[in-house]
């Protein structure tokens, strides 16, 4: 099993609202994760929600200063004049010591370091590319760049991930990256276009993953994080409606889940009704458990409280008539279905597609099992990058 070395600050931390969290805990699957910060709130944050992962080593850095004398200072910048002369900016004949040397380098010494770094043990160390507009605190700076040098001089890879806006990334550290991963194309033609070679930019697909590097707060995406339904990568998390009267249909849908074999996680979301003297339970178990048994799946009764949660962490939503939940699903890009073969042709409306044969039903169901195992999440990125040559 590999190791990853994740520094982290608890700017990257509180912009993503602790989501990254999800995204170690996840890591911690396929990986050794160690976690390395300066931050005692990430670090308790971490160690307590973070403890039933076994593959997790977190580990916080107390930094040091020294003190910074004004002869330190000016023989450090005599020296890196002495090694730019003769370097002009582009363009011009101005050489750039006579700017940098008094303007970027005369204010901008740091005192802090960390002894207790000296070596990194890991195959691989993740960073994140950092912002001009939202600038990390010197000990951040100087945690990620003590990090990330003595990666370089041990001959380890280092992957940088996008979580704030790619149009301000400093220029120089994506070329220092081995490989770089993103949540969006453009954010990948941003980086080719910057001259980074098209190998080394991975688009994540995942949407777990791509939220959790999401500086944006989505209350309803939260769901996404949902464990009450387990669901593995290589099955499918199918939410079907209930309805009062469309049963023949309803069975219908079973039957051709049943029929494709396709291995699911079966979800069946209560509408919170009774037919004369008969409660909802009872209609379903009387006129649903035969077909659902046959699909030989885990299967849930959802109360219909806990319709937005459950739709969350679907790939299709079905239903035998167009209702409201069908839309929202599909707002946050669910499969959504309406299957009745007694309903006349229609195109889709907001998302939601009409299907009303029962093969055109199966094949939908393929296709979206085949795109879903075409999914890239960090492991799979991290995992193909590491075992470049």
């Amino acid at each position: 099993m590999r190791s990853i070395l994740f520094p982290m600050s608890e700017k990257e931390y509180l912009s993503s609202q602790k989501r990254i969290a999800e995204l170690i805990k996840k890591m911690t699957e396929a990986f050794r994760v160690e976690v390395w910060t300066a931050s005692q709130t990430v670090y308790e944050d971490l160690k307590e929600g973070l403890k039933a992962c076994p593959n997790l080593k977190l580990k916080c850095l107390k930094p040091a200063y020294l003190p910074l004398t004004f002869d330190f200072r000016d023989n450090a910048s005599k020296i890196f004049s002495r090694y730019a002369k003769g370097i002009t900016i582009p363009g011009t004949d101005l050489e750039i010591w006579k700017t940098a040397a008094f303007d970027d380098l005369w204010g901008h010494y740091s005192t802090c370091s960390f002894p207790e770094i000296k070596k990194i043990e890991a195959d691989m160390v993740l960073l994140p590319l950092q912002s001009w507009e939202d600038l990390p605190l010197d000990e951040t700076d100087v945690l990620y760049t003590s990090i990330a040098l003595l990666a370089k001089e041990g001959g380890k890879k280092i992957v940088g991930y996008q979580l704030h806006p790619v149009f301000n990334v400093f220029k120089l550290m994506p070329r220092l990256m081995d490989g770089i991963i993103v949540r969006a194309d453009f954010e990948r033609q941003f980086y080719i276009d910057m001259g980074i070679a098209p190998a080394k930019v991975f688009c994540l697909s995942d949407p777990k993953d791509i939220y959790a590097l999401s500086t944006i707060e989505d209350a309803y995406k939260n769901h996404l994080y949902n464990d009450q339904i387990p669901v593995r990568p290589d099955e499918l998390s199918v939410v079907v409606l209930n309805h009062a009267k469309l049963r023949p249909q309803m069975r219908e849908i079973f039957d051709l889940i049943a029929e494709s074999k396709i291995p699911v996680v079966l979800s069946l979301v209560k509408r919170d009704f009774f037919v004369k003297d008969l409660s909802e339970d009872e209609i379903i178990k009387d006129a649903y458990f035969p077909a659902i048994k046959k699909i030989a799946c885990p299967f849930y009764l959802v109360e219909v409280d806990s319709m937005v949660p459950t739709a969350m962490v679907s790939d299709v939503v079905i239903s035998p008539a167009y209702v409201t939940p069908l839309e929202f699903a599909a707002r946050y890009e669910k499969a959504s279905w309406v299957y009745n073969p007694c309903d006349e042709k229609r195109s889709p409306v907001n998302g939601v597609r009409f299907i009303d044969q029962p093969e055109d039903f199966v094949a939908a169901l393929k296709k979206v099992y085949g795109e879903k195992q075409k999914r890239l999440g960090m492991n799979d990125l991290l995992q193909e990058i590491g075992g470049r040559a």
